[in-house]
């Protein structure tokens, strides 16, 4: 949500209002979220409920609470196929442009600007348009075919920027009643790629017993469902010590409070770390699948900071990352710039003008034809589920 609701609320406060924006989401839980963040912009606007049978809804409170993203796009396809944009941050809407019927234009703004290569999938050819946060990805995009150049922008990382915007230095919680380093882990959900069964349990050992560090466990907001009943209980019992801070899917987990308060960061393959340094600081990362990364560009973040291989690497690679950061602090800059593109919180604002000109065919490219003949119909971002 934090990748959209502040693009909508820049829309909806243009001060000509030649676009309507309407916002749909598929849950009570889910309202109340995008309210919230809408409260944090400081905007107000109307939230819809996009149709769906009540038997589907009693199906995923059944199957706890899986998406079930499809028949939902099915089921409430009338509504969305009246409009003359949808924007989207996944990409499972694409299904738009294959069912009957009127097809909206679709416009994509990636929720996050990793590395892998699943961001960068064939199914981003159907969008009309993508908005993305910075240069690496409009070129890796470009290099796939999966865009021309005219179907593709550069906004800024919005998420970012709204939270830069918005956030004072009373809103950072303080986790410890201590002073120590803080080191955020942030394990991917991969079970390939993913260091929570080979690295998680010497990492501990190595930041409470041998650095003296405080510690924030907070993966990715899949990987609990992994989760053992073996893994839970060790979690509750370090986070038991005062030290260790455990969080498997508060706001907290993406909203940047964690990558805001850690002095360093240790994780795999997610996309969170660019979200760390947009102020650049210390990197550890684990090559838990021993992948042949240098120069693939899909594990471009590991440039940022030490790569270990096994966990007999891994007191060393901490208790040298401050001293070794001179070492990669340009790397970092450089590539927190070519992914976040220009962090001026105007990112939000790029992106609004961007999807304003597409629906009032200002542009360029089949993405920014006319309006339909009917007459300008509301723009719809719809959050991911």
């Amino acid at each position: 949500m934090l990748h959209m609701a502040p693009v909508a609320a820049e829309l909806s406060a243009a001060s000509d209002r030649d676009c309507s924006v309407r916002l749909f989401v598929t849950s009570a839980e889910d309202e109340a979220k995008l309210r919230g963040t809408l409260e944090l912009l400081g905007a107000v606007m109307p939230i819809e409920r996009l149709p769906a049978p009540a038997w589907l809804g009693f199906l995923a409170r059944c199957c706890r609470n899986r998406a079930f993203k499809l028949p939902r796009l099915v089921a409430g396809r009338k509504v969305l196929q009246a409009l003359d944009a949808v924007v989207v941050t996944e990409r499972t809407s694409t299904i738009l442009k294959r069912l009957p019927g009127a097809r909206p234009r679709l416009i994509h703004i990636p929720h996050g600007a990793g590395d892998r290569a699943r961001g960068f999938e064939r199914r981003i050819r159907l969008f009309d348009h993508v908005i993305v946060a910075g240069p690496k990805d409009r070129s890796r995009m470009l290099s796939a075919g999966i865009v021309q150049p005219e179907t593709c922008s550069v906004s800024g990382y919005v998420k970012l920027d709204a939270i830069l915007s918005s956030q004072g230095a009373a809103d950072v919680p303080r986790l410890f009643a201590n002073n120590r380093p803080i080191l955020l882990y942030n394990p991917h959900f991969s079970r390939h790629l993913g260091s929570w069964r080979g690295f998680a349990r010497l990492l501990m050992t190595a930041a409470l017993d041998h650095l003296d560090m405080n510690v924030i466990i907070a993966p990715h907001v899949r990987f609990r469902e992994q989760l053992t009943r073996g893994d839970r209980a060790w979690l509750d019992r370090i986070a038991a010590e005062g030290r260790v801070h455990v969080d498997l899917g508060s706001p907290r987990c993406s909203d940047m409070t964690y990558a805001m308060l850690a002095d360093i960061y240790v994780g795999d393959v997610s996309s969170q770390v660019y979200e760390f340094l947009h102020r650049p600081r210390p990197c550890v990362f684990f090559n838990a699948a021993k992948a042949d990364w240098r120069g693939n560009p899909d594990f471009a973040h590991w440039n940022f900071g030490q790569v270990i291989d096994s966990p007999s690497d891994l007191l060393d690679a901490l208790s040298h990352a401050f001293e070794r950061h001179v070492g990669f602090r340009r790397a970092q800059e450089a590539g927190v710039r070519r992914a976040l593109g220009s962090i001026d919180r105007k990112a939000a604002w790029r992106a609004a003008r961007i999807i304003r000109g597409i629906v009032l065919g200002q542009g360029t490219g089949p993405a920014a034809s006319a309006p339909r003949a009917s007459g300008l119909r509301p723009l719809t971002l719809e959050p991911a589920a």
